[in-house]
């Protein structure tokens, strides 16, 4: 008889021992290997991407300085997309050693189709080219069709420049030396064109800054044209018909304007405003080209009549000192000891909007005595009148128990009384349910989950002499478990505007008669979409000829006033 090892001998009996046998750990420890394999692959990025990324970096020089800082694969649903998308960043910031301000390095981010390496989205923050400066419209176009042509090549004949356009900036900024820069772009819309029909849906977005950079690109939302089937344009009615039944839906509100923009010196950028008394269009979506139906019907939420006593009170915050103080005499908040940051907003300035200043307490770490996250106040920088105040509690705070609607309102109407214009007798309450309606095709399972709100949200809306004034709004927020308010939103009249006099004006069916005499519809294909999720089908629909511009029927003289938005 053989002479076992006593080693071995203890190996078998750990194995006899244990709570699982040897060959199930075996097993595991394959399964474990496989499931490296498979992550490895994951983390191999295919042929396509790599030749998609070969290409950009090739159009795009400026991204072969900067090296790869991480890679990831997102696979749930990113950005409502149905495919998984690699994620590539890429910055100029060294791996080790001192590094400077994280202001000082350029950072690109790249999102492609993980099957096909179609490009999906592409952000190039680079200090080099920061500027609070938007391009000349005629450069953006030129430089976006120039990318787009050399990118997509062929595929470009079946895309159409949008007349719209977007602005927007990104900023970044270091917290320890204050220091901010900011990358001002313009946006070029382009469409999809299926049997020579624009799609009503902006499928690329290319960006660029004032040097005619390109700083992004958004694909996200294209749709290719043999992604399904297309309604065949020889059924559609005739143009005749469908202004006919465009006519018909058509209505005209009555509404005063406090501040009506008259002319534009640049987009965004109102040169001459003055208070007016209008006919302002409420017209349909469109028509189905096919079914002559109306398409994309907006439910107008609830209105509900306030009767309100002002008092006139106005508030005015002009420093730190100000704010902390009315804090802590108005809701007994005690900020001391949060971190503090003040914005003085002054790209609004350059871009035509109300200057203000904003002041901001931060207590995520718990500094102050007070329980609170963060408190926002917001004033005009001209009158230092406050027009704006946030409180968000921490989100663990609850208590199981809630105040009605009804009693918020209450609150809600109280709590805006002080600050209402004595003049101001009522306002319009509009009533928006906590769920947006939500179209009969979604797949309601899988939608994004949303937390409940913690505060009651209600707006407001002026009505001097029984009309709505456009610009003259109120929101209150109500915490729903201690009924505090939570938000203060004020934006009435300013002080000297006089409103025009509304005894001698134009009837609303004579206001419609001049407004349809400038309408111009064209056909286009619509595909609804909700959350990401696509209708079973695109519509053929008319619509109004898309125009960088917008109407309205001065109701003392009855004329159409066209204001192009530059």
């Amino acid at each position: 008889m053989k002479r076992i090892n006593q080693s071995v001998m203890t190996i078998v009996a750990a194995c006899l021992l244990a709570a699982t046998p040897m060959w199930t750990e075996t097993s595991r420890a394959e399964a474990a290997n496989i499931a490296k394999e498979q992550q490895a692959k994951k983390s191999e990025i295919s042929k396509e991407v790599q030749s998609s990324l070969d290409k950009l970096f090739e159009q795009m020089p400026e991204l072969k300085t900067l090296r790869l800082e991480e890679k990831f694969l997102k696979e749930n649903n990113f950005r409502d997309y149905p495919n998984p998308v690699w994620n590539v960043m890429l910055t100029n910031r060294p791996e080790t050693g001192a590094e400077k301000n994280r202001t000082e390095y350029a950072t690109a981010s790249i999102e492609l189709d993980a099957q096909t390496g179609r490009l999906l989205f592409l952000d190039i923050r680079n200090p080099d080219w920061a500027s609070a400066n938007y391009p000349d419209e005629k450069l953006a176009r030129e430089k976006a069709d120039e990318f787009l042509h050399k990118w997509l090549g062929k595929e470009t004949s079946s895309l159409k420049q949008s007349q719209a356009m977007g602005r927007g900036k990104a900023g970044r900024g270091s917290g320890e030396t204050g220091k901010m820069i900011e990358w001002a772009r313009s946006s070029v819309y382009y469409q999809t064109l299926i049997n020579e029909i624009p799609l009503n849906d902006y499928s690329l977005v290319v960006s660029v800054d004032h040097a005619g950079h390109i700083v992004r690109y958004d694909a996200y939302r294209q749709i290719q044209p043999d992604e399904t089937k297309w309604p065949a344009p020889e059924k559609a009615i005739s143009p005749e018909k469908a202004k006919q039944l465009y006519q018909e839906q058509l209505k005209m509100q009555l509404e005063y304007v406090a501040e009506q923009p008259t002319a534009y010196a640049g987009p965004g950028r109102p040169s001459e405003k003055k208070p007016m008394l209008i006919y302002q269009a409420n017209e349909p979506f469109g028509i189905d080209a096919v079914t002559g139906k109306v398409v994309g019907e907006d439910k107008i939420p609830e209105q509900q009549s306030v009767r309100v006593k002002g008092e006139g009170k106005s508030v005015k915050i002009a420093s730190k000192a100000e704010g902390e103080q009315w804090l802590k005499e108005q809701f007994g908040i005690d900020v001391a000891g949060a971190d503090f940051e003040y914005d003085d907003h002054k790209e609004n300035l350059t871009d035509g909007l109300q200057q203000i200043e904003s002041y901001h307490w931060l207590n995520f770490s718990g500094k102050s005595a007070s329980s609170f996250d963060s408190i926002s106040l917001t004033t005009d920088a001209v009158s230092d009148r406050l027009i704006g105040f946030n409180l968000h509690l921490p989100d663990g705070r609850k208590q199981g128990k809630t105040i009605s609607i009804e009693e918020a309102k209450k609150k809600a109407i109280a709590a805006l009384e002080p600050y209402v214009d004595p003049s101001l007798a009522e306002l319009t309450l509009f009533v928006r349910t906590d769920e947006a309606e939500i179209p009969d095709w979604v797949d309601k399972s899988k939608l994004h989950k949303q937390d409940e709100p913690q505060e009651y949200s209600f707006h407001f809306q002026g009505k001097r002499d029984g009309i709505p004034v456009s610009d003259e709004f109120y929101g209150v927020e109500i915490n729903k478990e201690t009924g505090a308010i939570a938000g203060l939103n004020l934006h009435p009249i300013q002080p000297g505007i006089v409103l025009p006099d509304a005894g001698k004006i134009v009837s609303e069916q004579e206001a419609k008669e001049a407004y349809q005499q400038e309408v111009e519809l064209e056909l286009n294909y619509y595909w609804d979409q909700y959350e990401g999720q696509r209708a079973p089908e695109p519509q053929l629909i008319y619509q109004t000829k898309e125009k960088n511009s917008y109407r309205f029927i001065d109701a003392t003289t009855g004329k159409i006033i066209t204001v192009k938005y530059r």
